[in-house]
């Protein structure tokens, strides 16, 4: 009696993860945002800082034809701007993200799918300031991430797609005290394109 028992749940429990997988999905993504626009408060005042930046990222997710879900990992890669004060000050900025999102997926012509959704997260900022006289600094902030998103994803075939589209998002970090900064956000609008290989 116990190996039927058994039997019937290993077979079912191989029955529901084969079909689980037949919506997976993994995948990579890489990013362009025309302007990381960093802004922080200190008691000097407002500073910004805008640079285009790339990012690359892993993904994966379940896709339920309509609709999608995922998981995703996303490294921006870093950025560098003078801020053009007289203290020469060199700010360098990169992004570790963890995000997780959905997507509205409706077929408008044969294998090409229009993509809408939203997306939220962690991400950890980090800083590197220089200036002449205090020489090189680092610091890390974390914040929240709340962005979307718009393209297209075109089916090569059954296992196989591409995606391309515009996004935006937006992180509050919050301060980081050795800088005396406070309030630092970023924003980032820009363009994506990601391959995904479908279970």
């Amino acid at each position: 009696m116990k190996n039927v028992v058994l039997k019937v749940a290993l077979g079912l429990s191989l029955a529901s993860a084969a079909a689980l997988a037949q919506g997976a999905f993994v995948g990579v993504e890489g990013d362009y945002s025309f302007g990381s626009n960093l802004t922080a408060k200190s008691d000097n005042g407002k500073s910004k800082a805008k640079k285009a930046q790339p990012g690359l990222g892993l993904k994966v997710g379940y896709d339920f034809d309509v609709a999608r879900v995922y998981g995703a990992y996303i490294y921006d890669f870093q950025a560098k701007k003078s801020l053009g004060d007289e203290d020469g000050t060199i700010i360098k900025w990169k992004t570790h993200k963890f995000i997780v999102g959905a997507d509205y997926t409706p077929s408008v012509a044969k294998d090409l799918k229009l993509v809408l959704g939203g997306y939220t997260g962690f991400s950890k900022l980090k800083m590197d300031v220089f200036d002449i006289y205090d020489g090189s600094e680092k610091g890390n902030a974390t914040g929240w991430i709340l962005g979307a998103r718009v393209g297209a994803e075109y089916s090569i075939n059954e296992n196989n797609a591409v995606e391309f589209g515009l996004k935006a998002d937006r992180t509050d970090y919050g301060k980081i005290n050795k800088f005396n900064l406070v309030d630092i956000k970023e924003t980032n609008i820009g363009l994506y394109m990601g391959y995904t290989y479908k279970f």
